[in-house]
């Protein structure tokens, strides 16, 4: 009886969890070009929940951030917090846990919120190592026009975890 008790609970707890969330972003910020600039986008980016690390490199015209567990922020909310800072978001390196899903020969992975397609261009030895279902993944999402942006991304994996 023990045992179904403690099976219960976990089972509980487990309905609440994220299945799927960006962990890391770092944001390629176009049109920072002076420490005021930095700051400022800096600011910004701290006001949003689910920001657990934030610094913007004005040498590496970047945004690094590190995301909280169980947030649910999204690509397309971190570029629309750089645009509205006044600059433009270009390409991002990001870390997605998400689930991994196959619909015809195109990879996907997805997050509560988004949906990554998986680039063509990825290595055929990272494609063969995704398997349906959970996962973590590296890689490159591709740039969008701040005009455009989606809840679909194009993503060139570089690390399956």
């Amino acid at each position: 009886m023990k045992k179904i008790k403690i099976m219960v609970i976990i089972g509980i707890l487990g309905i609440g969890t994220v299945s799927g969330q960006i962990t890391k972003v770092d944001q390629e910020v176009y049109g920072m070009d002076c420490a005021p600039c930095a700051y400022g986008l800096e600011r910004g980016l701290k006001k949003m929940d689910g920001l657990q690390e934030v610094r913007v490199s004005l040498n590496d015209g970047k945004a690094y951030l590190g995301l909280a567990d169980e947030n649910k922020l999204t690509l397309r909310s971190i570029q629309e917090e750089v645009k509205k800072n006044g600059f433009s978001a270009k390409k991002a390196e990001v870390t997605i846990m998400g689930n991994a899903t196959k619909e015809d020969d195109q990879w996907f992975i997805e997050t509560d919120n988004e949906r990554f397609a998986v680039s063509q261009d990825t290595p055929v030895e990272l494609i063969q190592k995704l398997t349906a279902g959970k996962t973590s993944v590296s890689g490159t999402v591709q740039d969008e026009e701040d005009d455009n942006l989606s809840e679909q991304w194009v993503i060139l994996l570089s690390k399956i975890e």
